[in-house]
């Protein structure tokens, strides 16, 4: 566009200087033919004071006019020297992105590795004997793991053991010496740092779960770590320690870290009924800021979700995000034959190289069992999983601590141990899978 409008510019000066060079020929040739057109006695007596005056003055517009010409082939020369370098600098910028595009469909095939933390090996290897009553009991004597998880999940230090842990809706403040839950700002706390994820170390590897891959560009291995499968699969704590506390907490999902890094970033949540409330609590607003926490702004953001008008779900979305976000009013599909059927729209919106988000959770048992086994690949031959990098869950399964929430929207066919071999075959397929609230 720059370049288009560099050598428009660029023609209107030659046209221009095209015309004062003529306008300088016929001042010129005026001035040689009243010359040589009179005999020198005439001339004699035709020169006279005023004629000698405004011949000076011609010869002074015709000094002008030169002057002109000369500082139009000047500009016109560096109009067209910047006109050359900005073309140069939009190739380089279309060079860099076609780099950063092939970089992203590289990590997009790369062979992506889930290693089980020590901690989630645990219980996955017990999870069937625990899932009838002892999730709470198994927690209980997990002490030095929850306390190593719940020092990671802080978002915010203190001079003093206290942490802050902060989901986006609620604070709670955790002592991470003897493992005390307060809502309210403890008094000793003098200072706290600024609130900033601390990125988790290797030697945390015991509790937190990870990813690795190759790097295509510099052929480093990259690791990034993501929230064990443990408990009944949300809050470790949920409704086993301090009440319903953290019933709906989110602060145990763990954001990537190094996967959508420079990459145009999707949200599609099917179950959005507004943008700061829901029946679990808001998932929106919880995306936006928390998913913020590591640089990843949402380019565009989808919604569905069967009662909600539209005009009701808009008035809740700030004024910042309408123009990024796209709300319907439906439900969605069970398979690609119907729409909206949320795969086949991912497909439709984001390309492989992008970073996409999948949220699922419509509290209908049956469309969301028949939606994953279709990513997993247990209905038809499709690769509609490759196009997702973040896969969020909340499956109602026969869940002895959920039941009083869940009620007639739990799958009775499916258990704790199945809700887990979901999202592990999630994981080892290269999807970060999270339970959700």
């Amino acid at each position: 566009m720059s370049g288009s409008i560099f050598r428009s510019f660029r023609r209107c000066r030659s046209i221009a200087l095209i015309f004062l060079i003529l306008v300088a020929f016929c001042l010129g040739t005026n001035f040689v033919y009243l010359l040589t057109s009179t005999t020198s006695t005439e001339a004699a007596a035709v020169w006279s004071a005023s004629e000698k005056k405004h011949m000076i003055e011609k010869e002074a517009e015709i000094a002008s006019l030169q002057s002109q010409i000369e500082q139009l082939r000047h500009e016109s020369l560096a109009l067209s020297t910047a006109s050359i370098q900005m073309e140069s600098i939009q190739m380089e910028s279309i060079q860099m992105e076609s780099i950063q595009m092939e970089k992203n469909k590289a990590l997009s095939v790369t062979s992506i590795t889930y290693y089980s933390s020590t901690w989630e090996k645990l219980w996955l290897d017990n999870s069937r004997n625990w899932q009838e009553h002892g999730i709470c009991e198994a927690i209980a004597e997990q002490t030095t793991q929850v306390l190593a998880f719940m020092n990671g999940t802080c978002t915010a230090r203190t001079d003093t053991p206290w942490c802050l842990i902060d989901d986006s809706v609620q604070q709670v403040w955790y002592h991470t010496e003897d493992g005390r839950v307060e809502k309210k700002r403890p008094s000793d706390i003098g200072r706290m740092s600024e609130n900033a994820v601390e990125p988790v170390t290797d030697a945390a590897a015991a509790i937190w779960s990870y990813f690795e891959w190759t790097d295509p560009e510099t052929g480093h291995l990259e690791r990034e770590y993501i929230e064990p499968l443990v408990s009944h699969l949300r809050h470790p704590l949920a409704r086993c320690k301090h009440g319903n506390t953290f019933l709906v907490d989110r602060s145990y999902v763990m954001p990537p870290s190094k996967r959508a890094k420079d990459r145009k970033a999707f949200l599609f949540d099917a179950g959005a009924s507004s943008w700061n409330s829901g029946a679990g609590g808001p998932s929106l607003s919880y995306f936006a800021a928390v998913w913020q926490r590591q640089s990843i702004v949402w380019d565009r953001i989808e919604g569905w979700e069967c009662a909600t008008p539209e005009a009701q779900f808009y008035d809740t979305v700030p004024n910042e995000w309408k123009a990024k976000t796209v709300y319907h009013q439906k439900c969605i599909s069970t398979t690609p034959a119907e729409d909206p059927f949320v795969p086949t729209v991912i497909r439709q919106q984001a390309n492989k190289e992008d970073y996409v988000l999948f949220k699922l959770d419509i509290d209908s048992k049956e469309v969301e069992t028949a939606i994953v086994d279709h990513l997993i690949g247990d209905i038809g031959d499709n690769d509609d999983l490759s196009y997702i990098d973040e896969f969020v869950w909340e499956q109602h399964v026969d869940n002895y601590l959920m039941a009083s929430s869940w009620g007639k929207t739990q799958d009775m066919t499916k258990t704790i141990a199945d809700s887990y071999d979901y999202f592990l075959r999630l994981r080892h397929k290269g999807v970060r899978a999270h339970s959700w609230v």
